[in-house]
């Protein structure tokens, strides 16, 4: 690390990783520490969406954003983000077990179990007790630090704060504590450090940790995610596109999701499709996808299968009466054009999406299209590429069409979905897409 520049207040180093990465800025003008400020007295300038642009290459600029530093900090940090890094005030040596809780409010204030999941996570259990010999499960307590208005110093400071801190320590000489939650709060932003002692007790370490509550799960949904909670999707075909879109829709946040199928799973159709469990060889598409969905952490949808085909038109005028939103992602033409009829006859649209030209061409289509637009053009058949190939015990040729085009295809019929489920259509026709 090179020193550059020597300021009256603070210096500038040069990284290793410059000039891809900000050089170091250092102040020891703060003590105790404030927030935004490393142990050493590093000012933490940038954060890594700033780095897609090195502003810090700017000189005028960086120096400008060292004076804003000192001047949010002044202030107190007003309008501060709420940061939810207090580990990183700690100190303290890092365990590489990642800790994996739910909803926490609960525990406040009591022990908890947690138990190994895999070699690299710890999972917390449930309820437990003070541990008075060891046993395969471990011995945990949640804390709650209330609302954090400066950083702490060091462990010794954050522990002392805690209220039962005394209780907890005599736990921690004795080695019977092996992880503590500490929740705390930032500007109504709730935060946890976790907490463990794998040295036969007593010596503190960090650990990452994450929740997998619904709240967490839902963060990387999408803005469209409560509003999809109370939503509910009919999903005509289960195949490689249908379950792509379903899976689509439940990591979305989709409330409710009906599957319909007959068909049933083999190991090749496993190469496109969202189900690639050798245990759901021979089971019903809808089935298999429902199955496992149900067991994803991310999964909120009540889910219901329907294990036969769309085969009468009176059939397709039950599905399109009911209080969902059908999509036919069956690519056959027979069920597109009963549920066509249907939605004639009851004026209730509905959404067709599929793949076409061994994969080339990609389409969703909203039938009848809103706002009396006119619908999108018919695709232009192409000759195939290469030979039709054929598998044994199947009539009808393989589709050579890859993979990749699927996940295309699905994320943009999901996309189209969510779009009008929330009342801001995509497109009023729908799309289509087409690759050489």
């Amino acid at each position: 690390m090179k020193v550059v520049l020597v300021h009256s207040d603070f210096s500038v180093s040069l990284t290793e990783g410059f000039p891809y990465l900000p050089p170091k800025v250092t102040t020891s003008l703060f003590h105790p520490r404030t927030w935004h400020q490393e142990p050493d007295g590093g000012l933490c300038l940038y954060t890594s969406r700033d780095r897609n642009r090195s502003p810090w290459l700017d000189p005028d600029a960086f120096l400008e954003r060292i004076d804003q530093w000192f001047e949010k900090n002044s202030q107190g940090w007003p309008d501060d983000p709420p940061a939810l890094d207090l580990e990183a005030y700690l100190g303290l040596p890092a365990d590489q077990r990642l800790i994996v809780y739910g909803d926490l409010d609960r525990f406040v204030g009591g022990y908890v179990t947690f138990r190994s999941e895999g070699a690299r996570a710890i999972r917390l259990h449930g309820a437990g007790k003070a541990a008075r010999k060891r046993t395969r499960e471990l011995t945990g307590f949640v804390a709650n630090l209330g609302e954090l208005t400066a950083p702490p110093q060091d462990w010794d400071s954050l522990f002392d704060r805690l209220a039962e801190s005394a209780t907890l320590r005599k736990e921690i000489e004795r080695g019977r504590l092996d992880v503590l939650l500490i929740q705390y709060h930032r500007s109504a932003q709730k935060g946890v450090v976790a907490i463990t002692f794998p040295n036969a007790g007593r010596d503190p370490w960090f650990a990452p940790s994450a929740g997998f509550d619904r709240s967490s799960m839902r963060l990387r949904s999408g803005p469209a995610s409560g509003e999809l909670g109370g939503k509910h999707v009919y999903i005509v075909g289960a195949g490689a596109l249908g379950s792509h879109i379903c899976d689509g829709l439940s990591r979305a946040g989709i409330g409710h999701l009906t599957i319909q199928d007959s068909d049933y799973l083999t190991p090749g159709n496993m190469t496109r499709h969202f189900v690639a469990e050798p245990d759901q060889f021979g089971v019903n598409k809808a089935s298999a996808v429902k199955s496992v969905l149900s067991k994803r952490l991310y999964n909120w949808a009540e889910i219901i299968d329907v294990q036969h085909g769309l085969l009468t038109p009176q059939e397709a005028l039950q599905v399109l009466e009911g209080d969902h939103l059908v999509v036919d992602a069956t690519g056959d033409g027979a069920v597109t054009a009963m549920l066509e009829a249907a939605a004639n006859i009851t004026g209730i649209r509905f959404l067709t999406t599929c793949l076409q030209n061994d994969g080339r061409t990609q389409r969703v289509d909203v039938v009848p299209p809103l706002a009396q637009a006119p619908p999108i053009p018919m695709t232009k058949v192409l000759p195939h590429l290469g030979s039709e190939v054929f598998e044994g015990g199947c009539g009808e040729p393989v589709s050579p069409t890859p993979p990749f085009a699927v996940a295309e295809a699905a994320a943009m019929a999901v996309r189209h979905i969510v779009g009008y489920l929330t009342g801001e259509p995509a497109s009023p026709a729908g799309e289509v897409r087409e690759f050489k």
